[in-house]
């Protein structure tokens, strides 16, 4: 009987832990004349894309992208075409890594970009359809890479990549190199006391570097 009674009662406070309700976020934006609505459900870490009448049109989990789930998501133009996109940043031990579903303006859906999360903290250069991101790459922050890219239907094109390099056995300095699919041309080098020169260090000097001199990689 006594045992009876444990296994009852761990049995009502498992249902009870299960029980819990779900909790909900949500995100609206009118796109293209139509009123969007973006739900975050807690039990499964899910985000999902409804129209007014309530049919979802994109349903997407953390676990398609990364199991420590989502932390944030809104609904931003980020490819500045005049039509919201939605955002998404994932809890996850690489700062800043991401999904973008971008709105396809001659399809009217969202599309959610391939490998997008692998180009943590992107960014937009202001005028052109270009986007640059960061990432730490290995020895504590002192070797880094940033990723110059564009978007072509809906796919991520890689076209330069800086690489500083403080740490480690291979040459110290700041290389930065033309990329075309698989083939790869380094173009420039700096001291890695270059970075020093700029307000903001690395990162003042990568964000001055891709303004300059992107054109160089188109």
């Amino acid at each position: 009987m006594k045992a009876f009674l444990i296994v009852l009662v761990l049995l009502i406070g498992t249902n009870c832990l299960f029980a819990q309700e779900d909790t909900y976020q949500t995100v609206t934006a009118r796109v293209d004349d139509v009123l969007y609505k973006a739900i975050y459900k807690s039990s499964d870490r899910s985000i999902s894309i409804l129209k007014p009448n309530g049919k979802t049109v994109l349903h997407l989990n953390s676990g398609d992208c990364y199991e420590e789930g989502f932390s944030s998501f809104k609904f931003v133009d980020f490819n500045g075409d005049g039509y919201k996109d939605l955002f998404i940043e994932h809890m996850s031990n690489v700062a800043g890594r991401c999904d973008l579903l971008l709105y396809d303006k001659l399809k009217k859906k969202f599309v959610l970009i391939k490998d997008f999360p692998d180009y943590p903290v992107p960014e937009r250069l202001k005028n052109t359809n270009l986007y640059y991101s960061y990432h730490r790459s290995g020895c504590a922050d002192s070797n880094w890479d940033s990723d110059l890219f564009k978007i072509i239907n809906n796919k991520i094109i890689k076209i330069g990549n800086i690489s500083g390099l403080d740490c480690g056995d291979k040459e110290i300095g700041v290389f930065i190199t033309k990329v075309r699919g698989a083939k790869e041309q380094l173009i420039k080098k700096y001291p890695i006391s270059e970075i020093g020169k700029y307000k903001n260090y690395k990162w003042g000097f990568i964000e001055q570097y891709w303004k300059r001199n992107y054109r160089k990689f188109i």
